[in-house]
């Protein structure tokens, strides 16, 4: 619940910066298509045959000067591009939380991880954006017969605690690659690291390092359940005041096909 609050906010602010963007250039393109109407108005009501063409021409070219139209028509492309570019943002968050939150999660799918991985960074971004550099070395077949919901809430815990762990300027960086009959996925940060003492606790039940009401404890518990059940591994390695690296071993063979998957 307390991931779900997190990602709520950071999604909330991530869609109202291009929907305040497109707002905010409404008006301005309201105004200026207004006063090209206005030339336009005066177009329509020119007639071949009029005695007072001239003088009628004359007015329309003063207006047009008056109303710079030339700088008019750069403004009204200028305004037009940024409310596409906040409507396609907008679009990329939505189909970013379709992705992430399927409602199939309990049925066995066949997903494109770097396309989960991506969606999940995508919904992170308020997270990491003014600080945080991200890198991904995608090399791994992505395709994996999987529960996407649930490996979705491995990835979003992963990688916001690898967000969370770097004070400052850092960076995370994703790989993936073929390692057998399985996909690797490394999660990498340039963080505090974990204090010795702590490490063979960290994927305990309610252990955590964070301050009272910061954390709950139950993120990697729920990670390490979550790829046992695809019969897969999760380890770390870690130095303190130079970064964690957390990795995945998912096995190719779909969880009901595999001993080792824990139903």
């Amino acid at each position: 619940l307390a991931s779900l609050g997190q990602l709520t906010a950071g999604v909330a602010h991530e869609i109202n910066n291009p929907i305040n963007f497109v707002a905010s250039n409404v008006k301005p393109l309201q105004r200026d298509i207004e006063e090209m109407v206005q030339i336009l108005d005066g177009l329509r009501d020119l007639q071949p045959d009029d005695p007072d063409l001239v003088p009628a021409l004359e007015r329309l070219h003063k207006l047009r000067e008056e109303l710079a139209c030339d700088f008019l028509v750069d403004e009204v492309r200028q305004l037009l591009t940024g409310i596409d570019e906040g409507a396609t943002r907008t679009i990329e968050i939505v189909k970013g939380l379709r992705t992430f939150s399927r409602a199939d999660e309990d049925d066995l799918k066949v997903v494109d991880i770097h396309e989960a991985l991506d969606s999940t960074l995508l919904l992170l971004r308020n997270q990491y954006k003014d600080h945080v550099e991200i890198v991904r070395e995608y090399h791994a077949d992505p395709e994996l017969k999987c529960y996407p919901g649930q490996l979705n809430q491995v990835f979003m815990n992963l990688l916001s605690n690898a967000v969370q762990a770097i004070e400052g300027d850092g960076i995370v960086t994703l790989v993936t690659r073929n390692d057998g009959d399985s996909l690797a996925i490394h999660v990498r940060d340039t963080g505090c690291g974990i204090a010795e003492k702590h490490r063979a606790h960290l994927f305990e039940p309610f252990f955590t390092t964070k301050e009272v009401g910061d954390g709950t404890g139950l993120g990697l518990s729920i990670c390490y359940g979550i790829v046992q059940r695809h019969g897969g591994m999760i380890d770390f390695e870690t130095e303190v005041g130079k970064g964690t690296e957390f990795i995945l071993r998912l096995p190719r063979k779909a969880p009901s096909d595999n001993p080792h998957a824990i139903r």
